[in-house]
């Protein structure tokens, strides 16, 4: 399948997904039969969250293409089939009832698309793709194939967007005006800014170094350069901070206003190159068009060494710590606190105290991890779970614009029915990218 999917094909997927009733749930389960099969793809790093929270059910596959991590946990579930490329897993689809995928960002896709074509339930790491091309294809695929799905984004389970929604709701900051969200420098965990080194080390024995590569390009091997856990700052396939952390921190937003696809993307100011890792810091600006009551409204994100600027009525020598988000209204601002969506506070105290406690509106609190295993197991609809791929798909889809915006400069203006930028081919062509033979599916 051409990585560039045909638009006309792809709207008109979506407008059926749109218009079609809810479906009854994926899997209908018998009395006897109440543990789901369950496919582990990743098996190290985040994979380890993967089989936690699969404990209580029945493991049957697991799939890694570092054969040393493989080994060890194949140790601890020996009735499981092991496997090194999750290919020949879904060639076995009658193995197992749903999938969890913890894989690095540019393997999500392919092994996701293959799961929810072969009707599974599928579970996958934030950020839920590499590309928006992969994000938007995989929210049509999901509302037409009727799987249960959802994005690890674990805080959407947590309580502080929803103080924050409440709060909006009960109209404590009055009329939305903007939203800023940022995150810090994270030294040691990926690296920003710099270059491909030159050469190639001996590839170790137990990692099978072209699986991992997967659909992104071909470059040779470096120790301590990219597996294990470097990966995320490399653009062929990570998302830097902002993969990192968007699905998190700029949840609280959009979960409150639900506000779709913004009109533009512009990176406003950025520290450093974006050409093989990002850069080492920047600012990025959305802008959202009204809808009904909801005026239109600017969004920012602010990452690495750049920071966000100062928040609207907090006291002076009150610090806002290193990850947060904060929406300004025109009657008030409410933040986010944390790099998870800890809790949520008015600011000024002032204006906490004398509005009090508002009204509980939000969606009923649900482990995030139980509402997907409740999901796949049909004891609610596939859509349920709040994080699902139409809505995952959505977020991160936004998101990603702001990657695409700091290696092409300028006001990007975006057409959301054509799901294309209007004034910038180069934009387009970053939207996706042309992956290796054999790992897209069509």
């Amino acid at each position: 399948m051409s990585a560039h999917m045909n638009r006309r094909k792809f709207l008109k997927t979506t407008a059926i997904g749109a218009g079609t009733a809810l479906a009854l749930p994926y899997i209908a389960r018998g009395a006897e039969k109440k543990k789901l099969r369950i496919a582990i793809v990743g098996v190290g790093g985040r994979g380890g969250h993967g089989l936690g929270m699969a404990r209580g059910e029945e493991i049957t596959a697991l799939c890694d293409t570092d054969t040393g991590r493989l080994a060890g946990v194949k140790k601890k579930f020996p009735n499981a089939k092991a496997y090194e490329d999750y290919r020949e897993m879904f060639a076995s689809p009658k193995d197992y009832d749903a999938v969890i995928i913890s894989t690095p960002d540019h393997q999500h896709y392919p092994a996701a698309i293959r799961a929810i074509r072969a009707g599974k339930a599928v579970y996958c790491e934030k950020p839920l793709t590499w590309s928006m091309w992969e994000a938007l294809h995989l929210a049509a695929e999901t509302e037409k194939h009727k799987v249960a799905t959802q994005m690890g984004n674990q805080m959407m389970g947590g309580n502080g967007w929803r103080v924050a929604y409440d709060y909006v709701q009960a109209g404590a900051i009055g009329k939305l005006k903007e939203v800023h969200t940022w995150t810090g420098e994270h030294r040691g965990w990926f690296t920003n800014g710099i270059r491909t080194p030159k050469g190639e080390d001996p590839v170790p024995k137990s990692l099978k170094w072209d699986l991992w590569l997967g659909p992104a390009p071909v470059r040779p091997y470096k120790r301590g350069i990219y597996h294990p856990a470097k990966w995320r700052g490399w653009i062929d396939f990570g998302n830097g901070a902002l993969g990192d952390w968007c699905c998190h921190l700029m949840n609280a937003f959009y979960k409150i206003f639900e506000p779709g696809f913004p009109t533009s993307v512009e990176c406003i100011h950025q520290t450093g190159p974006a050409i093989d890792t990002y850069p080492k810091g920047k600012s990025v600006k959305w802008e959202f068009a009204a809808d009904g009551d909801r005026p239109a409204f600017d969004a920012y994100w602010h990452d690495g060494v750049n920071k966000p600027p100062k928040m609207p009525g907090l006291e002076e020598g009150r610090k806002v710590g290193s990850a947060g988000s904060y929406i300004v209204g025109d009657k008030g601002t409410v933040w986010v606190m944390g790099s998870h969506n800890n809790s949520a506070r008015l600011v000024p105290e002032t204006k906490a105290k004398s509005f009090g406690k508002p009204k509980k509106t939000s969606p009923p609190l649900r482990n995030h991890e139980k509402e997907f295993l409740m999901a796949a197991k049909g004891e609610i609809p596939y859509n349920a779970p709040l994080s699902h791929f139409g809505y995952g798909g959505k977020l991160v889809t936004v998101a990603l614009m702001a990657n695409i915006a700091c290696r092409v400069k300028g006001k990007l203006l975006y057409d959301a029915k054509k799901h294309r930028f209007t004034n910038s081919e180069p934009a387009n062509k970053l939207m996706t990218r042309k992956p290796r033979d054999g790992w897209y599916v069509s």
